[in-house]
């Protein structure tokens, strides 16, 4: 009954918030109140809910994308692409690690989450799986090797990230370099996706050797929380003149010129196997975006 009770509700708070634009409250209580594992499936993949996660996995339990917009985007680009490698740095519980785990078009998935909890919701579900495409590891990810403090306290999982200094409740968790770590085949065209709560920079110095080999497409959350740690002109900075950064659109996932407000951005290189997307169709909504594209969504 419990469980039937929390999907009705993340069933009416997508209703609200797509018609009226209205955050809906209580997904987390409702999620707290159920006490047994799960399956369900998202994107023609199945999950594991996994009640000590149970407050990362948001509406997904219902079958629906807690990031439409990613999810817009990441289709539009795997169209016509295999063999791809995907990186999922803080992965939480799997929301894109798993589907694209079994995508046509993709090899392997290297999944990286810090907090425990989280990282076990993710290998249960990986269980699931019917291919052996997905790798996960429980680390974090930065421009060094060791052990970092991680706050892993609060009631919200997704929106734990590593600290400067031990505190009360805080864990010391791996921390690893994605230049020591990550095995992609030359020919493999590589994206990833960087969700790690102001970390995603540093993430990026300890991947320089992967991105100038391999001259990846990033996509890399940057919301309020990030713009509090770097700014765009860092990322533009670390990235170099061979990358040009846009905003993925929160409305249908194309990518347009406004910095101002973002929840994420897209960083397009112009060299390597992605460089066409620059031009193609597939990114940029041509027609909309010169019409009416002026103003943050």
């Amino acid at each position: 009954m419990r469980r039937i009770l929390y999907l009705t509700w993340l069933k009416l708070a997508w209703f609200f918030r797509r018609t009226f634009g209205t955050r809906a409250y209580a997904i987390g209580w409702w999620a707290d109140r159920v006490l047994e594992p799960f399956e369900f499936e998202f994107s023609s993949a199945k999950f594991v809910f996994w009640p000590p996660a149970g407050r990362s996995y948001c509406l997904l339990p219902a079958g629906i994308a807690n990031e439409p917009e990613t999810h817009q985007f990441l289709a539009r680009v795997l169209r016509d692409r295999l063999n791809v490698s995907f990186v999922d740095v803080g992965a939480s519980i799997g929301e894109f690690a798993i589907p694209f785990a079994q995508h046509p078009a993709v090899a392997r998935v290297f999944a990286f989450e810090p907090h425990p909890v989280s990282s076990d919701a993710l290998a249960r579900s990986a269980k699931l799986l019917s291919r052996g495409t997905l790798f996960v590891r429980q680390s974090a990810v930065g421009s060094a090797e060791g052990e970092v403090h991680f706050d892993a306290r609060g009631h919200a999982p997704t929106s734990a990230s590593t600290i400067a200094a031990e505190t009360e409740g805080s864990i010391a968790v791996k921390m690893c370099m994605l230049d020591k770590v990550l095995d992609i085949p030359v020919d493999s065209p590589l994206m990833a996706l960087l969700d790690i709560e102001g970390g995603e920079l540093e993430a990026l110095r300890g991947a320089r050797s992967t991105i100038s080999k391999h001259w990846p497409l990033l996509i890399i959350e940057y919301n309020a929380t990030t713009r509090r740690i770097f700014s765009l002109e860092e990322l533009r900075t670390e990235l170099g003149s061979n990358y040009t950064i846009y905003r993925m659109r929160s409305s249908d996932g194309f990518l347009d010129d406004n910095l101002e407000s973002t929840w994420n951005v897209v960083a397009l290189p112009s060299i390597g196997v992605w460089a066409d997307l620059k031009q193609s169709n597939v990114c940029f909504d041509r027609a909309r975006s010169k019409r009416t594209e002026t103003s943050p969504i």
